[in-house]
């Protein structure tokens, strides 16, 4: 089991440099095509593609670091009203479940959207749409990962009525870093 929680927490490390690469590389693609078309009046042509197939990449990447901490929306106030701890933790787990099928059921599809746009071509990089289309596997690969890990983290935390926020599981992500250092 320590195993698995260290090959874990590599991932959500990995997860989380991925997505600071991605979204740092939006933002200077972005100012350095904004800069260069307002002041040296030259258009980047390949920056727009750039930045989509770099957010493609982020949004499935980041959907799994959202997933490992709990922090998708949803609507709580059904669980809220819930006063039974064990029934508010099945209900839980339950509805994570729901969203583990629903990952199961479309990857199937986004394999085979990956083989039919192998051989087409992006505009205006040359790189062909699989590489970008990869991203939804990936993306669902890594999520499942993230329920596999999350599930009973938080279905635990919900039968001991233990409701931590984001916040404050970042909060003692960082103490606990800190501590290791």
């Amino acid at each position: 089991m320590q195993l698995f929680f260290k090959i874990d927490k590599i991932i959500d490390r990995l997860q989380e440099l991925v997505c600071f690469i991605l979204f740092m590389g939006m933002v200077v693609v972005g100012g350095v095509s904004v800069f260069s078309r307002f002041i040296l009046n030259l258009s980047i042509t390949w920056a727009e593609e750039a930045i989509r197939f770099m957010c493609i990449w982020l949004t499935f990447v980041g959907a799994a670091l959202t997933v490992r901490k709990d922090g998708h929306v949803s609507i709580d106030i059904f669980v809220s009203m819930i006063k039974n701890n064990k029934a508010r933790a099945i209900y839980y787990c339950i509805s994570r479940l729901i969203g583990v099928a629903f990952l199961l059921s479309i990857f199937p599809a986004s394999i085979e959207l990956v083989q039919r746009t192998g051989n087409s071509m992006a505009a205006a990089i040359p790189i062909s749409w699989k590489w970008i289309y990869l991203a939804v596997p990936v993306g669902i690969v890594n999520m499942l990962w993230a329920y596999i890990s999350a599930i009973p983290k938080y279905t635990k935390a919900q039968y001991e009525n233990k409701e931590e926020t984001l916040l404050d599981e970042l909060k003692a992500e960082r103490i606990e870093g800190e501590v290791e250092e």
